[in-house]
């Protein structure tokens, strides 16, 4: 059966994922038919590009317990939450799974609280299991006790086999498993060195379960499965999530102020193609805006394009923070091209040869500047070249 996908009126939205995207069709109908065929997939694409929203629609379609984390949050500085990640990643298995085979009694799911409520509502639902169902969850268990005992590190191999056991003891056909952001789970081998290692041991062998990564550091990801020296190496089929083209851009901009029902300039539009290249969360955030002005004329989009790049807290928050994870030397490399234009070569940058091999690997890595020809290279996001070039406190 073919997966129909029919269109929901639009309403411009920014700052989270929806889960009716807009012009995703082919991505989201090859993700389905890979998650039914269980066949390991890498969702890849750069900053708010829109990869979660293809993720989650496809998720919405797909009829099957199914499980959704994003790595970022259990990410603490510099280290990583591995227990919590852990706790909520058993939860979210048993009881999503528990309301897919008996919907009529609704579980409450857990998904903020960490520490020790996770660790209780873990404990419940695992009794509920053995009461209900008359399955023992060893794998669970174990992990309680460990965490118990301060000595998570063995019980790891032991959750890493939950969904597999899910969908034996439940006589599921498959169980869906999507972690978001997933090469910071490289922040766990800090304390649980060989993580990638030990995860590849148990997911191809497992048959009941479709694994879904993602992530916006496309290089990182792209090293992941297409090195030979990593775990991972020829493990994943990768969905590449790409940046509108004009032509997608304009649809989308008109199809939106249409359903918000506002009246539009084609050229003022284009002017907003033209500035924000195609990327889904500031073409959301210029339509957000846009809906003050009477009508979206080229004047309106004018004064809306520059105050999103110049003068909205939003937006240079974001790229603050953004900017302030980047060591040094990726940081003076990233302001060098934004106030050469968004791109070029890095003559004349005061850097030894040795800093800026580092600053473009974790640039090139982090998904934030592209390399177009032997000694040039091109920041991916025309916001973050515009927020840089104009500001003089972000250094």
């Amino acid at each position: 059966m073919g997966t129909h996908i029919s269109r929901v009126p639009m309403k411009f939205i920014f700052g989270k994922p929806v889960d009716e995207p807009f012009d995703r069709e082919n991505e989201i109908k090859q993700l389905v038919e890979m998650m039914n065929r269980r066949q390991p997939v890498a969702i890849i694409g750069v900053r708010r590009i829109g990869k979660t929203s293809v993720i989650l629609k496809s998720l919405k379609i797909i009829e099957t317990p199914k499980v959704y984390l994003s790595v970022e949050d259990f990410i603490e500085g510099k280290s990583f939450d591995l227990v919590s990640f852990l706790s909520l990643y058993s939860s979210l298995l048993i009881t999503n799974t528990l309301n897919y085979v008996d919907p009529k009694r609704k579980i409450s799911q857990i998904v903020k609280q960490k520490g020790k409520e996770l660790l209780d509502k873990l404990r419940e639902l695992i009794g509920y299991v053995k009461l209900s169902f008359n399955i023992n969850l060893v794998e669970v268990e174990v992990f309680l006790n460990s965490v118990k005992r301060g000595g998570v590190k063995e019980s790891i191999p032991q959750v890493l086999e939950l969904p597999e056991r899910l969908a034996e003891e439940f006589g599921l056909n498959t169980i869906v498993v999507a972690i978001d952001e997933f090469q910071y789970l490289k922040l766990a081998s800090q304390n649980y060195p060989g993580i990638f290692h030990l995860l590849r041991s148990k997911w191809q062998f497992h048959n009941k379960v479709s694994y879904v990564i993602s992530g916006s550091s496309v290089g990182l990801l792209e090293k992941i499965f297409y090195d030979k020296k990593e775990p991972f190496y020829q493990f994943f089929f990768p969905i590449y999530v790409k940046q509108f083209d004009k032509n997608t851009s304009f649809n989308f901009l008109k199809q939106g102020f249409r359903d918000e029902g506002k009246d539009y300039e084609d050229n003022a539009l284009l002017l907003a193609i033209e500035e924000l290249d195609g990327i889904p969360a500031w073409l959301n955030y210029f339509g957000l805006k846009s809906l003050q002005c009477n009508e979206v004329t080229s004047e309106c989009a004018k004064k809306v394009i520059e105050d999103i790049t110049f003068n909205d807290p939003i937006v240079r928050g974001i790229i603050q923070e953004e900017y302030n994870k980047l060591g040094k030397n990726a940081r003076i490399i990233l302001k060098y091209l934004a106030e050469k234009g968004g791109k070029g070569d890095l003559k004349g940058l005061e850097l030894s040869r040795a800093s800026i091999n580092e600053g473009l690997k974790s640039l090139l890595g982090s998904g934030y500047i592209v390399k177009e020809e032997r000694g040039k290279y091109a920041i991916i996001d025309p916001v973050i070249v515009k927020v840089l070039k104009s500001s003089t406190q972000i250094i």
